[in-house]
């Protein structure tokens, strides 16, 4: 589609200011799971540069549009007019179809937001004749204006949602996030909030009288049909006697708890489970063993075990042992400047046989670090597989006196994402198990 080069500048001109950023890392944060509830996360960076906010499910009947967009409406509709584009070119820009793959899904969520979500009514049409308009408007033999009420205030939402869809590389790394970051003022030293008598939902929390969205890299998949929160806060929750949990809770990703928006719903995903001999953990931290590697022979993806030994300010001799995925080289393509994993840390008491606490971060590498430290060649390249990432980023944390070693073995799996937990319960030895029933 050709646009003037008003258009063009005012999309320029959007898409750069610290208002944009904010409201695509909100609806980028409120990531609604495909397959019924359940990520299946197979490539780094996934969540932050290549997963697109959807226009169509704000667009469907009864769906809400979200605050941060709400709010920024005004905003918008200035610089629209400031810009001297006509509601014609936002609508052609807006409702554009690619004419040469008619298969393309894009062009099918574009006809149901034309012809069902409130953007251009038709008065005195029935609804086959609107749909037959609608679709002629679309291909450009006849015009918006003069044969639709426009709804312009909808059409200012679908103009945000269409530059979230067409700009979904935006987030290039943990530190773009940290530099807009806006956390609340009662956190610890990692930037952690008490949240542990919240109430726990599918897609954020409430926290006095706001609702957080969880951080962009908490998997908000979940482990039944009528689950009320992620897996991860599910097995957390049900733990006895209850124990702390600490989140990290960005006010960029806050709103008043009465205008919260969820797009979570009721699903048929898979069931998980575990079993766990952690017998074999314990026998390698017998022998004094540090780094325990294991790959998987298929994809050549590798777990990093790393366990160090501690003493606690009573003299109590604990170890820390630490979880860490690492992506095959192979997989990643030209645009991946950085690196990033998923790392799940837990102070371990072998006397008692229980964690102290089990913590989840991000690690971000820059690409030649990482792959230095994937080929576990320190004499070749300098770099030991143990190095540590340019940025160590705390997600959530869990406090308290039964973090028994299935719990901690059930959070791990539940953190990683999908083509690490096998080759995670190989590596400890037990089995992690999915099923469709």
């Amino acid at each position: 589609m050709l646009i003037s080069e008003n258009l063009k500048n005012l999309i320029q001109s959007i898409i750069s200011t610290q208002e944009f950023w904010v409201i695509n890392y909100y609806l980028r944060s409120m990531k609604d799971a495909p397959h019924s509830g359940v990520f299946n996360i197979v490539y780094p960076n996934t969540l932050l540069k290549y997963y697109p906010v959807s226009a169509y499910l704000f667009f469907t009947p009864n769906a809400e549009i979200p605050a941060p967009v709400l709010d920024a409406a005004d905003w918008f509709r200035a610089m629209i007019d400031d810009a001297n584009v006509d509601t014609e070119e936002l609508l052609r820009y807006c409702l554009s179809i690619d004419p040469d793959d008619r298969r393309n899904p894009h062009n099918g969520s574009r006809m149901y937001i034309a012809t069902c979500g409130d953007i251009i009514t038709s008065t005195g049409r029935s609804e086959m004749e609107h749909m037959v308009a609608a679709s002629d408007a679309i291909e450009g033999k006849i015009s918006y204006s003069g044969n639709f009420d426009i709804n312009e205030k909808r059409l200012i939402f679908l103009f945000i949602f269409t530059l979230l869809e067409g700009f979904v590389h935006k987030i290039h790394d943990i530190n773009e996030i940290v530099n807009h970051e806006k956390l609340t003022e009662s956190i610890d030293k990692y930037g952690l909030t008490d949240v542990t008598d919240t109430k726990f939902e599918r897609q954020g929390l409430r926290l006095n009288d706001k609702y957080y969205l969880y951080n962009i890299f908490l998997d908000t998949s979940i482990g039944s049909p009528l689950a009320d929160a992620p897996k991860t806060i599910e097995i957390i929750r049900s733990i006895e006697p209850p124990v702390q949990i600490l989140m990290r809770c960005d006010e960029n990703l806050a709103v008043p708890y009465s205008r919260r928006v969820s797009t979570a719903g009721i699903g048929f995903q898979k069931w998980r489970g575990i079993t766990l001999n952690f017998n074999n953990i314990t026998e390698q931290i017998k022998s004094g063993k540090e780094t325990i590697v294991h790959f998987d022979a298929l994809t050549l993806h590798k777990i990093l075990v790393y366990i160090k030994r501690g003493v606690d300010e009573t003299g109590a001799e604990f170890y820390h042992i630490n979880v860490e995925q690492l992506w095959n080289p192979d997989i990643f393509i030209g645009a991946e400047d950085v690196i990033i994993t998923n790392y799940i840390h837990g102070t371990y008491y072998q006397l008692c046989n229980t964690f102290e606490h089990i913590d989840f971060s991000v690690n971000q590498y820059s690409r030649e670090i990482f792959e230095a430290k994937y080929r576990d060649a320190d004499k070749l390249t300098g770099v030991s597989i143990g190095v540590y990432g340019d940025m160590h980023y705390k997600i959530w944390c869990a406090r308290g006196g039964n973090l028994i070693p299935v719990v901690w073995a059930e959070l791990v799996c539940a953190s990683l994402d999908a083509p690490f937990r096998n080759i995670f319960m190989e590596t400890i030895g037990g089995t992690y198990m999915e099923s469709d029933d």
